[in-house]
């Protein structure tokens, strides 16, 4: 039986989480679109207090998938303290394709990245940095730039690992001594390695640390990684986080 029903974030893109706490203590946290009233997902969680961090909130969340959201915020949420790295790809329309024609909605020239990759540089803060996640890869209409903006120094820097284990076993997940080993290693390398695959490749965590620092990195609320990880849920990270 449902107790309470608040919407805890909604997007300028008509994207809605909202919140059910059930009599048992569980709580449904429902994402849905309300341009056509379809439900996209949902993430099941224990009432208890989760992790407060300025670093983990709902709108990072609201960019981990394939729905209509706000690019303009992930361009600008490190840089803004909101999360601690965004990864984010532009694709470069192919002359040949599109000579003479309007570019869809998406696609952009080369000097237009050019100029989006400049702006983001000149505004940078000093604690971000700005690069390439991987060279540039061929797509049939496109060639796309893999970008990336992170805090400098590590996530340990930012969010207190102790506080995150506490926080997933008042979740109900207990990470074993060799987890929290891995864990405290990925927190203690530099933001900015995570732009490459050697560490770990965050779009595709296979592991129950791999999935805890993943959540850590793209700024996601504890809760819903909790839920990932107590489900037998194959989820897909995209890489656009």
């Amino acid at each position: 039986m449902a107790l309470k029903k608040e919407i805890v974030f909604e997007s300028n893109r008509g994207i809605i989480f909202e919140r059910t706490l059930f009599k048992n203590g569980r709580v449904q946290l429902t994402v849905r679109d309300k341009n056509n009233n379809e439900t996209i997902t949902d993430y099941r969680y224990n009432n208890v207090p989760g992790l407060q961090s300025r670093y983990l909130n709902w709108e990072n969340l609201n960019c981990c998938n394939g729905w209509n959201y706000d690019k303009t915020y992930l361009h600008t949420a490190v840089q803004n303290g909101r999360k601690l790295y965004a990864g984010f790809t532009l694709s470069i329309a192919k002359k040949d394709v599109f000579a003479g024609r309007p570019l869809p909605t998406g696609f952009y020239t080369e000097s237009d990245v050019s100029e989006i990759i400049e702006a983001l540089q000149e505004g940078l803060p000093g604690d971000c940095v700005l690069g390439s996640e991987q060279p540039d890869s061929d797509r049939f209409n496109s060639v796309l730039r893999h970008i990336y903006i992170c805090k400098t120094g590590a996530i340990r820097d930012y969010i207190d690992i102790g506080d995150v284990i506490s926080a997933y076993e008042r979740l109900g997940i207990i990470l074993d001594g060799n987890c929290v080993s891995r864990v405290m290693g990925l927190c203690a390398i530099p933001i900015s390695n995570y732009a490459g695959t050697g560490q770990m490749d965050y779009a595709n965590p296979n592991s129950t640390a791999e999935w805890v620092v993943t959540g850590l990195l793209l700024g996601y609320p504890i809760e819903t990684t909790a839920s990932m990880l107590s489900s037998s849920r194959n989820i897909l990270m995209l890489p656009e986080s």
